[in-house]
Protein backbone atom coordinates (compact mmCIF):
# COMPACT_ATOMS: atom_id res chain seq x y z
CA UNK A 1 0.00 0.00 0.00
CA UNK A 2 1.22 3.47 -1.15
CA UNK A 3 -0.75 5.16 1.60
CA UNK A 4 -2.58 4.44 4.93
CA UNK A 5 -6.40 4.96 4.89
CA UNK A 6 -6.38 7.96 7.37
CA UNK A 7 -9.85 9.31 6.05
CA UNK A 8 -13.20 7.28 6.38
CA UNK A 9 -13.08 4.79 3.40
CA UNK A 10 -14.41 6.27 0.56
CA UNK A 11 -17.67 4.73 -1.18
CA UNK A 12 -17.81 3.19 -4.43
CA UNK A 13 -21.18 3.76 -6.58
CA UNK A 14 -20.45 2.16 -9.98
CA UNK A 15 -22.75 3.53 -13.40
CA UNK A 16 -22.88 2.35 -16.80
CA UNK A 17 -23.00 5.34 -18.95
CA UNK A 18 -23.91 3.73 -22.34
CA UNK A 19 -20.80 1.27 -22.20
CA UNK A 20 -18.65 2.89 -20.28
CA UNK A 21 -18.61 1.52 -16.63
CA UNK A 22 -17.83 4.61 -14.44
CA UNK A 23 -16.37 4.41 -10.48
CA UNK A 24 -17.50 7.33 -8.50
CA UNK A 25 -15.69 7.35 -5.09
CA UNK A 26 -16.89 9.95 -2.17
CA UNK A 27 -16.53 10.03 1.44
CA UNK A 28 -20.14 10.22 2.82
CA UNK A 29 -20.72 12.72 5.29
CA UNK A 30 -17.63 14.55 4.61
CA UNK A 31 -19.53 17.99 3.99
CA UNK A 32 -23.56 18.70 4.61
CA UNK A 33 -25.98 17.61 1.95
CA UNK A 34 -26.74 21.36 0.34
CA UNK A 35 -23.13 21.93 -0.07
CA UNK A 36 -21.90 21.94 -4.07
CA UNK A 37 -19.88 19.18 -5.34
CA UNK A 38 -16.65 19.09 -7.64
CA UNK A 39 -16.49 16.41 -9.59
CA UNK A 40 -12.83 15.37 -10.37
CA UNK A 41 -12.13 12.48 -13.15
CA UNK A 42 -8.88 10.22 -11.85
CA UNK A 43 -7.45 9.08 -15.51
CA UNK A 44 -5.11 5.58 -15.11
CA UNK A 45 -1.52 5.27 -17.29
CA UNK A 46 -1.02 2.53 -20.04
CA UNK A 47 -1.83 -0.88 -19.23
CA UNK A 48 -3.62 0.39 -16.31
CA UNK A 49 -7.39 0.37 -15.16
CA UNK A 50 -9.90 2.12 -13.33
CA UNK A 51 -9.84 -0.26 -10.57
CA UNK A 52 -6.12 0.11 -9.95
CA UNK A 53 -6.15 3.61 -9.42
CA UNK A 54 -7.84 2.76 -6.20
CA UNK A 55 -4.87 3.39 -3.95
CA UNK A 56 -4.48 7.13 -5.32
CA UNK A 57 -8.36 7.66 -4.55
CA UNK A 58 -7.56 6.55 -1.03
CA UNK A 59 -4.26 8.89 -1.20
CA UNK A 60 -6.05 11.95 -2.47
CA UNK A 61 -9.03 11.67 -0.14
CA UNK A 62 -6.62 10.58 3.01
CA UNK A 63 -5.17 14.63 1.88
CA UNK A 64 -8.07 16.29 1.45
CA UNK A 65 -9.59 15.13 4.53
CA UNK A 66 -6.38 15.74 6.50
CA UNK A 67 -6.93 19.62 4.99
CA UNK A 68 -10.51 19.54 5.68
CA UNK A 69 -10.22 18.85 9.40
CA UNK A 70 -7.90 21.97 9.71
CA UNK A 71 -10.00 24.09 7.86
CA UNK A 72 -12.93 23.98 10.40
CA UNK A 73 -14.82 26.36 7.65
CA UNK A 74 -17.18 25.18 4.74
CA UNK A 75 -15.53 23.72 1.71
CA UNK A 76 -16.75 22.21 -1.36
CA UNK A 77 -17.24 18.21 -1.71
CA UNK A 78 -15.15 16.05 -3.51
CA UNK A 79 -15.94 13.30 -5.95
CA UNK A 80 -13.85 10.94 -7.93
CA UNK A 81 -14.56 9.46 -10.81
CA UNK A 82 -12.60 6.45 -12.43
CA UNK A 83 -13.30 4.60 -15.91
CA UNK A 84 -11.17 2.06 -18.15
CA UNK A 85 -9.53 3.91 -20.81
CA UNK A 86 -10.15 2.47 -24.83
CA UNK A 87 -8.44 -0.75 -25.04
CA UNK A 88 -7.59 -0.92 -21.50
CA UNK A 89 -9.13 -3.07 -18.76
CA UNK A 90 -12.72 -4.12 -19.60
CA UNK A 91 -12.93 -1.70 -23.04
CA UNK A 92 -9.57 -3.84 -23.92
CA UNK A 93 -10.00 -5.61 -27.07
CA UNK A 94 -6.60 -6.21 -28.47
CA UNK A 95 -3.54 -6.14 -26.24
CA UNK A 96 -0.88 -5.80 -28.71
CA UNK A 97 -2.31 -1.94 -29.43
CA UNK A 98 -0.55 -1.02 -26.16
CA UNK A 99 2.33 -1.94 -26.90
CA UNK A 100 5.40 0.38 -27.87
CA UNK A 101 8.19 -0.01 -30.30
CA UNK A 102 10.48 -2.79 -29.84
CA UNK A 103 13.30 -4.14 -31.83
CA UNK A 104 11.77 -7.96 -30.86
CA UNK A 105 9.09 -8.60 -34.05
CA UNK A 106 6.70 -10.58 -31.38
CA UNK A 107 6.63 -7.66 -29.24
CA UNK A 108 6.84 -4.70 -31.86
CA UNK A 109 3.74 -2.42 -32.49
CA UNK A 110 4.49 -0.96 -35.34
CA UNK A 111 1.09 1.37 -35.30
CA UNK A 112 2.15 3.04 -31.24
CA UNK A 113 1.99 6.63 -32.91
CA UNK A 114 -1.46 5.90 -33.87
CA UNK A 115 -2.86 3.85 -31.43
CA UNK A 116 -1.71 6.14 -28.29
CA UNK A 117 -3.01 9.04 -30.15
CA UNK A 118 -6.49 7.38 -30.64
CA UNK A 119 -6.47 6.54 -26.89
CA UNK A 120 -5.44 9.53 -25.49
CA UNK A 121 -7.95 11.62 -27.88
CA UNK A 122 -10.54 9.13 -27.35
CA UNK A 123 -10.29 9.39 -23.75
CA UNK A 124 -10.63 13.27 -23.89
CA UNK A 125 -13.72 12.98 -25.73
CA UNK A 126 -15.10 10.30 -22.97
CA UNK A 127 -14.55 13.09 -20.42
CA UNK A 128 -16.76 15.36 -22.52
CA UNK A 129 -19.30 12.74 -23.03
CA UNK A 130 -19.53 12.06 -18.71
CA UNK A 131 -19.23 15.33 -18.11
CA UNK A 132 -22.65 15.68 -20.20
CA UNK A 133 -24.26 12.34 -18.88
CA UNK A 134 -22.83 11.82 -15.49
CA UNK A 135 -24.50 14.44 -13.20
CA UNK A 136 -27.71 12.68 -14.56
CA UNK A 137 -26.77 9.08 -13.32
CA UNK A 138 -25.00 10.87 -9.67
CA UNK A 139 -28.63 13.08 -9.26
CA UNK A 140 -31.35 12.16 -10.74
CA UNK A 141 -33.12 14.15 -8.29
CA UNK A 142 -31.13 17.24 -7.96
CA UNK A 143 -29.96 16.02 -4.71
CA UNK A 144 -26.65 17.90 -5.19
CA UNK A 145 -25.39 20.74 -7.71
CA UNK A 146 -22.35 20.16 -9.19
CA UNK A 147 -20.30 23.03 -9.43
CA UNK A 148 -17.38 22.13 -11.10
CA UNK A 149 -15.32 19.58 -13.10
CA UNK A 150 -11.90 18.50 -12.60
CA UNK A 151 -9.52 16.71 -14.33
CA UNK A 152 -6.36 14.94 -13.15
CA UNK A 153 -4.57 11.99 -15.08
CA UNK A 154 -1.34 9.69 -14.96
CA UNK A 155 0.95 9.32 -17.91
CA UNK A 156 -1.26 8.31 -20.81
CA UNK A 157 -4.15 10.03 -18.78
CA UNK A 158 -1.86 12.79 -18.24
CA UNK A 159 -1.49 13.43 -22.26
CA UNK A 160 -5.18 12.81 -22.24
CA UNK A 161 -5.67 15.63 -19.31
CA UNK A 162 -3.50 18.16 -21.89
CA UNK A 163 -6.18 17.48 -24.67
CA UNK A 164 -9.27 18.03 -22.52
CA UNK A 165 -7.66 21.20 -21.42
CA UNK A 166 -7.43 22.52 -24.57
CA UNK A 167 -10.76 20.83 -25.90
CA UNK A 168 -13.17 21.39 -22.92
CA UNK A 169 -14.25 24.16 -21.80
CA UNK A 170 -16.30 23.32 -18.50
CA UNK A 171 -12.49 21.71 -17.12
CA UNK A 172 -11.16 24.85 -15.85
CA UNK A 173 -8.75 23.01 -13.40
CA UNK A 174 -6.34 20.10 -14.14
CA UNK A 175 -3.45 18.56 -12.77
CA UNK A 176 -1.51 16.31 -15.55
CA UNK A 177 1.04 14.32 -14.04
CA UNK A 178 4.15 12.94 -15.87
CA UNK A 179 2.88 13.77 -19.17
CA UNK A 180 3.30 15.61 -21.90
CA UNK A 181 1.60 18.25 -23.85
CA UNK A 182 3.43 17.85 -27.24
CA UNK A 183 2.96 14.61 -28.72
CA UNK A 184 5.40 15.30 -31.50
CA UNK A 185 8.20 16.22 -29.33
CA UNK A 186 7.68 13.66 -27.14
CA UNK A 187 6.88 10.83 -30.00
CA UNK A 188 10.01 11.40 -32.23
CA UNK A 189 12.10 11.43 -29.37
CA UNK A 190 11.09 7.83 -29.37
CA UNK A 191 11.06 7.30 -33.14
CA UNK A 192 14.94 8.66 -33.19
CA UNK A 193 15.10 5.78 -30.16
CA UNK A 194 14.46 2.78 -32.27
CA UNK A 195 15.91 4.46 -35.72
CA UNK A 196 12.21 5.57 -36.84
CA UNK A 197 11.04 8.36 -39.21
CA UNK A 198 8.39 10.55 -38.09
CA UNK A 199 6.77 9.39 -41.15
CA UNK A 200 4.86 6.50 -42.94
CA UNK A 201 4.09 4.04 -41.54
CA UNK A 202 4.64 4.95 -38.70
CA UNK A 203 3.25 8.57 -38.92
CA UNK A 204 0.87 8.09 -41.31
CA UNK A 205 0.40 11.63 -43.09
CA UNK A 206 -3.52 11.55 -41.87
CA UNK A 207 -2.04 11.02 -38.84
CA UNK A 208 0.55 13.82 -38.59
CA UNK A 209 -2.21 16.45 -40.26
CA UNK A 210 -4.53 15.32 -37.55
CA UNK A 211 -1.72 16.42 -34.43
CA UNK A 212 -1.32 19.31 -36.40
CA UNK A 213 -4.99 20.30 -36.31
CA UNK A 214 -5.58 18.83 -32.77
CA UNK A 215 -2.49 18.73 -30.74
CA UNK A 216 -2.29 21.24 -27.65
CA UNK A 217 1.17 22.24 -28.52
CA UNK A 218 -0.71 23.92 -31.94
CA UNK A 219 -3.06 25.55 -30.04
CA UNK A 220 -2.27 29.16 -29.63
CA UNK A 221 -1.19 28.59 -26.04
CA UNK A 222 1.03 31.51 -25.68
CA UNK A 223 -1.48 34.09 -26.25
CA UNK A 224 -3.10 36.90 -24.31
CA UNK A 225 -6.67 36.91 -26.01
CA UNK A 226 -9.52 34.65 -26.22
CA UNK A 227 -7.96 32.32 -28.67
CA UNK A 228 -5.90 30.88 -25.87
CA UNK A 229 -7.71 27.74 -24.71
CA UNK A 230 -5.53 27.62 -21.49
CA UNK A 231 -6.40 30.80 -20.44
CA UNK A 232 -8.19 31.70 -17.13
CA UNK A 233 -7.18 27.97 -16.13
CA UNK A 234 -5.53 26.22 -13.04
CA UNK A 235 -3.02 23.80 -14.07
CA UNK A 236 -0.60 21.85 -11.69
CA UNK A 237 2.24 20.13 -13.89
CA UNK A 238 4.39 16.86 -12.07
CA UNK A 239 7.07 15.62 -13.54
CA UNK A 240 9.97 13.21 -12.02
CA UNK A 241 13.24 14.67 -13.03
CA UNK A 242 14.47 10.95 -13.70
CA UNK A 243 11.59 9.77 -16.00
CA UNK A 244 12.88 8.28 -19.04
CA UNK A 245 9.52 7.49 -20.47
CA UNK A 246 8.23 11.00 -20.60
CA UNK A 247 11.24 13.40 -19.92
CA UNK A 248 10.57 16.60 -18.41
CA UNK A 249 12.52 17.96 -20.90
CA UNK A 250 9.42 16.96 -24.01
CA UNK A 251 6.85 18.94 -22.35
CA UNK A 252 9.36 22.06 -21.03
CA UNK A 253 9.07 24.42 -23.88
CA UNK A 254 5.69 24.14 -23.94
CA UNK A 255 4.86 24.32 -20.16
CA UNK A 256 7.47 27.32 -19.71
CA UNK A 257 5.74 29.28 -22.95
CA UNK A 258 1.77 28.65 -21.62
CA UNK A 259 0.35 31.19 -20.58
CA UNK A 260 -3.02 31.28 -18.67
CA UNK A 261 -3.41 34.69 -18.18
CA UNK A 262 -3.77 36.60 -14.44
CA UNK A 263 -7.10 34.75 -13.92
CA UNK A 264 -5.17 31.36 -14.27
CA UNK A 265 -2.51 29.83 -12.45
CA UNK A 266 0.25 27.88 -13.23
CA UNK A 267 2.54 25.59 -10.86
CA UNK A 268 5.42 23.47 -12.15
CA UNK A 269 6.85 20.57 -10.26
CA UNK A 270 9.84 18.82 -11.26
CA UNK A 271 10.82 16.02 -8.12
CA UNK A 272 14.27 15.22 -8.03
CA UNK A 273 15.22 11.40 -7.91
CA UNK A 274 11.69 10.34 -9.33
CA UNK A 275 11.53 8.71 -12.63
CA UNK A 276 8.24 7.75 -14.25
CA UNK A 277 5.65 7.35 -11.68
CA UNK A 278 2.84 8.85 -9.67
CA UNK A 279 4.16 9.63 -6.12
CA UNK A 280 3.28 9.75 -2.59
CA UNK A 281 4.70 13.57 -2.66
CA UNK A 282 3.05 14.25 -6.28
CA UNK A 283 -0.55 12.56 -4.66
CA UNK A 284 -0.16 15.05 -1.80
CA UNK A 285 0.30 17.98 -4.30
CA UNK A 286 -2.33 17.01 -6.59
CA UNK A 287 -4.51 16.80 -3.50
CA UNK A 288 -3.22 20.19 -1.76
CA UNK A 289 -3.89 22.05 -5.63
CA UNK A 290 -7.21 20.68 -5.74
CA UNK A 291 -8.09 21.76 -2.03
CA UNK A 292 -6.65 25.04 -2.66
CA UNK A 293 -8.38 26.23 -6.39
CA UNK A 294 -11.44 23.57 -6.12
CA UNK A 295 -12.46 23.11 -2.47
CA UNK A 296 -11.75 25.49 0.00
CA UNK A 297 -13.24 28.27 -2.38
Amino acid sequence: MLFSKKAPEPKREVFVVAGITVNVYHQPKATKADVPVALMFLLHGRNGSALKMGEFVNGIFDEVHARRRKHGGEAQDLYIATFDQRNHGKRMADKHANQGWFDDAEQNNERHAIDMYAIQTGTAADVSYLIDFLPSYLFPNEERTISQFLCVGKSLGGHATWIVLRNEPRIKIAVPIIACPDYLALMSRRAKNHKLPVGPPCFPKSLLDLIQRADPSVAPYTADDASNPFLGKKILVLSGQEDKKVPWTSAKEFVEGLNVGPGGVKEVIVEPGVGHEFSPAMVKEAARFVWQHALAV
